[in-house]
């Protein structure tokens, strides 16, 4: 040990042995006492951001369990050139699979209860290129829904909604909805007038999002068009991505393919630029036989400003579709709980911060305790600023020692966490067990948060520790 520290720096080979207390072979109580403070704040901090994260994890993974990345929906028309498109958006570079479906809130009742549902209509053929709802079913299969005419059509729900309606499998529910539509039209001849029609439940599904688990019912997509009378229509198509961050990207990607902007496109907007822009500024100048005025200028100005205002000025060719991804369907959702974990972790950051700076009384003790050979080294001509820089590396050293304790305690405490398993209740937390996932970005996030706030904390105790006065020690040498 002693020819390493001979070895190193002055401020390090001094700093390290400031760690020991009076009695040499120990490390001193006051050490101790910083270096776990730190480490319980990390371990701490950790831990809830282990927590935040997995509850956000854990819901992104239910809901596009069930749930696509990305829907299309066709804008102020019905959908009936569905297949086409699918064809279409399976061949795009980046897309894994698309598949049809219709989406429709109603009642769902049995002999023993009644609930509120979502309805989804599926193309059985292309639902596993969307989502895992097949491996979600006890059956692990949805062959058994699929439409058969002159059968009874058939239905899989949600294991919570099975438990609430008290229904088994080959048990009837029935399905009331408000709106029923004509072949080619959206509605009836009466209106909202409710209708109803019985399916057979075949077997329940569980996704571990409660929401969806007490809500959903899932049919044939030829089941739902035929119960709802609505003919070959669709209410949207669902897309799958490679990459389910990469959703900006794709969303041009898609459009493109949807929608090609072609040169015949460029000319016609082009044209239609130039004449909208020459009414805009129609009457904004004066006549040429009259020199304008300041007035005049000011006046054209704010009527061309507002104009622009209200025009559709280079907003391009219209678009037939529209494009939500998973984020914007879940924008609530996920904006709470990334507040939620910032707020968070500004919070346990500050039993860090309250820890780092009990470095102060640390650095204190010790410059009391080791008085004799601070004086010692002054009168040996040690300057202020050299002492200054071996309390700043004791107290670095001491913090950065604390960081790697807390991560070993926290990582210790997320392992805990996931070997124990805590049971929360879904109908609060939507899932039904606690979450701890750890991020190593946010390991490092932490571990760079702490390092700073130690650093800081350290450059400022080791003002304070280096204002004792030397000639006591020497005068307890004499």
């Amino acid at each position: 040990m002693g020819g390493l520290l001979k070895r190193l720096p002055f401020s390090w080979s001094m700093g390290l042995t400031l760690f020991a207390g009076r009695n040499r072979s120990r490390v001193s109580v006051a050490t101790v006492v910083s270096v776990l403070g730190i480490g319980v704040g990390v371990a701490t901090l950790t831990a809830v951001l282990s927590v935040t994260g997995g509850f956000e994890e854990a819901f992104r993974e239910r809901i596009l369990g069930v749930y696509p990345h990305l829907v299309v929906l066709k804008r102020g028309e019905r959908f009936e050139d569905y297949r086409e498109v699918t064809n279409r958006l399976s061949r795009v570079p980046g897309v894994q699979g698309a598949n049809p479906s219709t989406y429709d809130e109603m009642m769902v009742s049995s002999d023993s209860g009644t609930a509120g549902a979502i309805v989804k209509g599926v193309a059985l053929d292309g639902i596993d290129g969307v989502s895992n709802l097949r491996d979600l079913t006890h059956g692990g299969s949805l062959e058994s829904i699929r439409f058969q005419e002159g059968a009874p059509m058939e239905v899989v729900i949600g294991c919570e909604l099975r438990d609430r309606l008290r229904v088994a499998p080959g048990d009837r529910v029935t399905l009331t909805t408000p709106i029923r539509g004509l072949e080619g039209r959206t509605a009836g001849p009466l209106g909202m007038a409710p209708m109803e029609e019985s399916f057979v439940v075949r077997d329940c599904f569980d996704s571990g999002f409660y929401e969806y688990d007490s809500r959903l019912v899932v049919m044939d997509l030829a089941s739902a068009q035929r119960f709802l009378n609505r003919g070959p229509a669709v209410r949207w198509i669902e897309i799958r991505l490679e990459d389910l961050f990469d959703t900006d990207r794709m969303r041009l990607e898609v459009l493109s393919a949807l929608q090609p902007y072609t040169l015949p496109d460029l000319v016609r907007d082009a044209a239609r630029l130039r004449r909208d822009a020459s009414r805009l500024t129609e009457g904004i100048l004066p006549p040429a036989d009259r020199e304008p005025h300041v007035q005049d200028l000011f006046a054209g100005v704010s009527r061309l400003k507002k104009g622009l205002e209200y025009s559709d000025l280079g907003a391009g060719p219209p678009s037939r579709y529209r494009l939500i991804d998973w984020k914007q369907m879940n924008r609530n959702l996920f904006s709470a709980l990334r507040m939620q974990k910032v707020v968070l972790a500004l919070f346990f950051l500050i039993i860090v911060v309250v820890a780092a700076f009990n470095i102060v009384g640390t650095q204190l003790v010790v410059a009391r305790e080791r008085l004799k050979e601070i004086s010692t080294l002054v009168a040996l001509g040690a300057a202020r600023r050299q002492l200054y820089r071996v309390f700043v590396t004791h107290g670095f050293i001491l913090g950065c020692a604390g960081v790697a304790v807390g991560l070993v305690l926290g990582y210790g405490i997320v392992r805990l966490i996931q070997k124990i398993g805590f049971a929360l209740d879904p109908k609060v937390y939507h899932i039904t067990e606690l979450p701890a996932i750890i991020h190593w970005e946010d390991i490092a996030a932490i571990a760079g948060l702490s390092v700073l706030v130690v650093l800081l904390s350290c450059l400022l105790s080791s003002l304070r520790a280096i204002r004792i006065n030397p000639v006591d020690g020497l005068r307890k040498i004499a």
